[in-house]
């Protein structure tokens, strides 16, 4: 078996690039994993879709992944000539968690797999991960407001709602219910500067209770 060594991961249920990674992330140290050449399809196959790899395989990587203190039971690096994904597996086969590499990571394995050779994973393909559009920091502030929203109209906040309505569209609307149906929708678009003016405006009104 062939290992990689020395990356750090951050471990999510869902795709995130490096550039995504939050500062509230745990990040995990890796001082050796597992490493396993696979073709492109593979690859993408693996990055865009939940998988479930058999017994055999779970057995090969067992307690493979060192970590600065202890293991990790069941995690492999997949590399092709396109990218790389690092897997974490259930005791069932199903994957949990994955992270892509930091760049510096991500060429210096590219480096190595021409020394590696093909393998040929077996794997089921169980469902196709949805595709999210927006950034992770889009959507984080997107949720936010979102919250915020619904809890103000759930308690009758109205001078609140309508303040931050004047906060972000610069008018004003006598219909509550119509501010929160455009305030609802314009989330539904691509984030300005002035969704992050409101989400930073929110953040400060809790900070200042």
């Amino acid at each position: 078996m062939n290992f990689y060594y020395d990356i750090v991961v951050n471990f999510q249920e869902n795709n995130y690039m490096f550039y995504e990674w939050a500062e509230s992330d745990v990040l995990e140290y890796i001082k050796r994993v597992p490493i396993f050449q696979v073709t492109t399809k593979v690859l993408r196959d693996l990055i865009n879709n939940n998988i479930e790899v058999d017994k055999e395989f779970l057995d090969s990587i067992y307690n493979k992944t060192k970590l600065k203190k202890g293991f990790l039971e069941y995690v492999s690096l997949f590399v092709s000539k396109n990218g790389a994904i690092v897997l974490e597996f259930a005791s069932d086969g199903k994957v949990i968690a994955r992270s892509g590499l930091q760049v510096n990571d991500e060429c210096n394995v590219m480096e190595v797999i021409y020394t590696l050779p093909i393998f040929r994973l077996e794997y089921k393909v169980l469902n196709r991960l949805e595709l999210n559009k927006d950034l992770r920091l889009e959507s984080t502030i997107k949720d936010f407001i979102n919250l915020e929203i619904n809890t103000l109209y759930k308690n009758k906040e109205w001078e609140k709602i309508v303040f931050l309505y004047n906060e972000w569209f610069l008018k004003s609307d006598p219909n509550v219910g119509e501010m929160v149906q455009e305030m609802q929708n314009r989330l539904k678009g691509e984030i300005t500067d002035r969704e992050f003016r409101i989400y930073n405006l929110i953040k400060l009104s809790y900070n200042n209770v």
